[in-house]
Protein backbone atom coordinates (compact mmCIF):
# COMPACT_ATOMS: atom_id res chain seq x y z
CA UNK A 1 0.00 0.00 0.00
CA UNK A 2 1.68 2.98 -1.25
CA UNK A 3 2.10 5.56 2.05
CA UNK A 4 0.46 9.23 1.50
CA UNK A 5 3.04 11.95 1.06
CA UNK A 6 3.37 13.95 3.67
CA UNK A 7 2.97 17.56 1.13
CA UNK A 8 1.86 17.52 -2.50
CA UNK A 9 4.48 19.26 -4.97
CA UNK A 10 3.52 18.90 -9.24
CA UNK A 11 4.79 21.18 -12.28
CA UNK A 12 2.17 22.75 -15.03
CA UNK A 13 3.34 23.71 -18.10
CA UNK A 14 2.56 26.84 -19.09
CA UNK A 15 -0.66 26.71 -16.11
CA UNK A 16 -2.98 29.64 -15.70
CA UNK A 17 -3.50 30.36 -12.14
CA UNK A 18 -7.22 30.69 -12.47
CA UNK A 19 -7.50 27.67 -14.39
CA UNK A 20 -5.68 25.77 -11.59
CA UNK A 21 -7.79 27.61 -8.82
CA UNK A 22 -11.29 26.69 -10.80
CA UNK A 23 -9.88 22.70 -10.64
CA UNK A 24 -8.81 23.07 -6.78
CA UNK A 25 -12.32 24.47 -6.14
CA UNK A 26 -14.03 21.57 -8.42
CA UNK A 27 -11.56 18.92 -6.00
CA UNK A 28 -11.44 20.26 -2.90
CA UNK A 29 -14.36 22.44 -2.36
CA UNK A 30 -14.09 26.09 -1.10
CA UNK A 31 -10.52 27.37 -1.39
CA UNK A 32 -9.63 30.97 -0.27
CA UNK A 33 -7.36 33.33 -1.76
CA UNK A 34 -5.07 34.20 1.01
CA UNK A 35 -2.01 36.74 -0.21
CA UNK A 36 1.07 36.51 -1.92
CA UNK A 37 3.26 38.97 -3.89
CA UNK A 38 4.09 39.03 -8.11
CA UNK A 39 5.46 35.49 -8.24
CA UNK A 40 3.47 33.12 -5.80
CA UNK A 41 -0.16 32.77 -4.70
CA UNK A 42 -1.08 31.86 -1.11
CA UNK A 43 -4.57 29.93 -0.94
CA UNK A 44 -5.81 27.74 1.56
CA UNK A 45 -8.90 24.80 1.19
CA UNK A 46 -9.53 22.62 4.50
CA UNK A 47 -6.86 23.22 6.91
CA UNK A 48 -4.17 22.99 3.48
CA UNK A 49 -1.84 25.98 2.70
CA UNK A 50 -2.13 25.71 -0.91
CA UNK A 51 0.95 27.73 -2.91
CA UNK A 52 0.92 28.57 -6.80
CA UNK A 53 4.29 30.15 -8.81
CA UNK A 54 3.60 30.45 -12.33
CA UNK A 55 7.42 30.30 -13.31
CA UNK A 56 9.08 28.10 -10.77
CA UNK A 57 11.29 26.60 -13.72
CA UNK A 58 10.96 27.63 -17.27
CA UNK A 59 7.71 27.13 -18.72
CA UNK A 60 6.35 25.56 -15.71
CA UNK A 61 4.35 26.32 -12.51
CA UNK A 62 4.32 24.93 -9.27
CA UNK A 63 1.83 23.68 -7.42
CA UNK A 64 2.59 22.60 -3.67
CA UNK A 65 -0.24 21.74 -1.21
CA UNK A 66 1.97 22.15 2.09
CA UNK A 67 -0.30 19.90 4.52
CA UNK A 68 -1.83 16.63 2.27
CA UNK A 69 -4.98 16.59 3.22
CA UNK A 70 -6.87 15.93 -0.11
CA UNK A 71 -8.23 13.00 -1.48
CA UNK A 72 -4.66 11.95 -3.44
CA UNK A 73 -1.93 9.90 -1.54
CA UNK A 74 1.00 10.74 -4.05
CA UNK A 75 2.29 13.40 -6.27
CA UNK A 76 1.30 11.02 -9.28
CA UNK A 77 -2.24 10.82 -8.03
CA UNK A 78 -2.30 14.60 -7.87
CA UNK A 79 -1.24 14.87 -11.23
CA UNK A 80 -3.33 12.53 -12.90
CA UNK A 81 -6.19 14.38 -11.88
CA UNK A 82 -4.87 17.55 -12.84
CA UNK A 83 -4.22 16.65 -15.92
CA UNK A 84 -7.29 14.76 -16.58
CA UNK A 85 -9.09 18.36 -16.18
CA UNK A 86 -6.63 20.42 -17.01
CA UNK A 87 -5.13 18.99 -19.93
CA UNK A 88 -1.82 20.51 -19.08
CA UNK A 89 1.48 18.80 -19.35
CA UNK A 90 2.32 18.09 -15.64
CA UNK A 91 5.49 16.88 -14.60
CA UNK A 92 5.99 15.07 -10.63
CA UNK A 93 8.02 13.17 -8.94
CA UNK A 94 8.46 9.73 -9.39
CA UNK A 95 8.57 8.84 -5.49
CA UNK A 96 8.46 11.05 -2.58
CA UNK A 97 10.99 12.94 -0.91
CA UNK A 98 13.40 12.30 1.94
CA UNK A 99 15.34 15.32 4.09
CA UNK A 100 18.45 12.60 4.16
CA UNK A 101 18.44 12.89 0.48
CA UNK A 102 19.61 16.83 0.73
CA UNK A 103 18.99 18.91 -1.86
CA UNK A 104 20.42 17.24 -4.51
CA UNK A 105 17.91 15.78 -6.23
CA UNK A 106 19.66 15.59 -9.88
CA UNK A 107 19.58 11.81 -9.74
CA UNK A 108 15.66 11.44 -8.74
CA UNK A 109 13.06 10.37 -11.41
CA UNK A 110 10.18 12.24 -12.80
CA UNK A 111 7.16 11.18 -14.64
CA UNK A 112 5.65 13.29 -17.47
CA UNK A 113 1.51 13.44 -18.13
CA UNK A 114 1.82 14.75 -21.96
CA UNK A 115 -1.68 14.03 -24.16
CA UNK A 116 -2.92 11.21 -21.74
CA UNK A 117 0.20 9.52 -21.42
CA UNK A 118 2.62 8.99 -18.70
CA UNK A 119 6.25 9.10 -19.16
CA UNK A 120 9.06 8.43 -16.80
CA UNK A 121 12.38 10.45 -17.62
CA UNK A 122 14.93 12.86 -15.63
CA UNK A 123 14.75 16.69 -15.63
CA UNK A 124 17.63 18.35 -15.68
Amino acid sequence: MTERFPDIEIYLMKAEAEAVLGWLKQTLGEVVVKNGDADTQHWQAADMDIYFTEQAEKNFASLWIKQNKTPWLTDLECARSAHATLQYEIRCSDSGWQESEGDDQSGQGWIKLIRGEEKSFIWK
